[in-house]
């Protein structure tokens, strides 16, 4: 074969070979089409899910919505009758309040037959077809003057058959209220001795539906550790809910509301001089400004007694009564703190946004632990059935794992008791949640990571 020929026979094999691959790509290409036009088919004879976002029903124009039939999907919690569904299980056990989009309130007709049993569908994914009404519950009501009138937003199961499990897994367990005495009986026989202490225990919850099991944990055990520590029972004053207990193994003195918490103050300030111990402990939903400047329910700070260095943001954090209308503000917290007579104080403050009560708190001879730093929301333990910053706490002080009982040392010097710099120091080594856990001890109201070995929390005991 002469060059001529052979170059001829290379352009037409090249020729050949363009078009078979051209071919291929054309048939690959009507292969695609007619697979996207069987895809369009199959969604034609089967159409989206009509599911509805929370957020098209929970916005400003909610109540045009109601009496509109909708449904939604979700996780299934309840407290205290009331229950709502989440779209998120983590949001279940943060201390703050849930977006309103994130949420929405489930109920059904007061004369339903075969009335439902939420304790059937706790923690698991389900489905729900009802009507967009107001909620009925009056704590709700009431809170919704706080937190907005679109909390109120709610959907009404008018037939049990309008409920569906979608997921029979339990994505949130359901957190138990706790025997103190039964997991703690070496505390519970309470010493004969009785010092100059005072406390005061405090759990609002907001409402019946944002009033978890695990405040009541955390208060009980709280309250028998102090009467461990020496804390006379008439000088402990519990300060919760309705002002009343989930069960009868610690007493509940007032309602937690503007008289109650008022009448708890001054009740403990007449037991109180120039050398008693006081202990706070505050424990339930936070309201203030986060990290990303999202207002979450904090209240404008009128006079700017909390703008100080790099902070002015002009919001007074609160920590929230049950069943009001009222806020309860860090600065009126700290008003009633100052009027006490005391030789010194711990306070051990969960909610979140809890980093912002150190600036009003502070003072000479205070201890002062908070949950998290002043734009933070903090959490509960995984377990749901404390705080993870009380949790930790807990161990630390009493020696012992409150969910397991394993054996706990956070005494770093090894001197046979626990100081609230040691337990400080415990808490920050084992919190598992993305929170920030302040102390401050030096009365300057700045909130630190890394407590001093050498300040008054050091020597500072329970």
């Amino acid at each position: 074969m002469n060059l001529s020929s052979k170059n001829k026979w290379n352009k037409i094999s090249y020729n050949l070979s363009f078009k078979f691959v051209l071919c291929i790509i054309l048939m690959g290409i009507t292969y695609l089409s007619c697979d996207t036009d069987d895809t369009n088919s199959n969604e034609e004879n089967n159409p989206p899910s009509t599911v509805t976002n929370f957020s098209n029903i929970k916005n400003e124009q909610w109540r045009e919505r109601i009496g509109q039939e909708f449904e939604v999907e979700g996780i299934l919690v309840e407290e205290n009758g009331v229950a709502k569904l989440l779209i998120n299980k983590n949001d279940f056990y943060i201390d703050g309040l849930i977006e309103e989009p994130k949420y929405i309130y489930i109920d059904n007709i007061s004369n339903l037959d075969n009335s439902i049993n939420y304790t059937e569908y706790y923690g698991k994914k389900v489905k729900i077809t009802g009507t967009c009404e107001e909620n009925e519950d009056e704590t709700i009501h009431i809170s919704s003057l706080l937190i907005g009138d679109i909390s109120l937003a709610t959907i009404v199961i008018n037939n049990p058959n309008n409920i569906q499990l979608l997921n029979p897994n339990i994505i949130i367990q359901r957190p138990p209220i706790i025997s103190i005495c039964q997991v703690y009986p070496q505390i519970c026989e309470f010493p004969i001795f009785q010092e100059n202490k005072t406390a005061l225990l405090y759990s609002g919850g907001i409402n019946s539906g944002y009033a978890y099991s695990r405040y009541w944990n955390d208060l009980k055990l709280m309250y028998t550790i102090l009467r461990d520590k020496g804390y006379p029972e008439n000088k402990i004053r519990v300060v919760y809910k309705d002002g009343y207990g989930e069960d009868s193994e610690i007493p509940v003195h007032y309602a937690a509301n503007q008289t109650g918490l008022n009448e708890a103050f001054s009740y403990l300030d007449e037991y109180m001089n120039s050398s008693t111990k006081f202990f706070l402990m505050l424990n339930n939903h936070g309201g203030g400004k986060d990290n990303f400047g999202r207002l979450s329910t904090g209240v404008l700070d009128t006079n700017g007694d909390d703008n100080r260095g790099s902070i002015s943001d002009n919001i007074d954090e609160q920590y929230f009564y049950y069943n009001s209308s009222t806020a309860l503000t860090d600065d009126y917290l700290a008003s009633k703190i100052n009027n006490l007579q005391m030789g010194s104080m711990i306070a051990v403050i969960k909610p979140c946004y809890s980093g912002g009560v150190i600036w009003d708190f502070r003072g000479p001879n205070r201890v002062i632990m908070t949950s998290g730093t002043e734009f933070q929301v903090t959490y509960s333990h995984s377990s749901g059935q404390y705080g993870e910053f009380t949790y930790h706490f807990f161990a630390a002080v009493t020696g012992e794992d409150p969910l397991t009982g394993s054996t706990i040392n956070a005494d770093i010097n090894n001197d046979g008791q626990v100081s609230m710099y040691e337990a400080q120091k415990y808490i920050l080594a084992n919190d598992a949640r993305p929170e920030q856990p302040q102390y401050e001890d030096d009365n300057d109201g700045i909130g630190t990571s890394s407590p001093s070995a050498t300040g008054f929390g050091a020597n500072t005991f329970l």
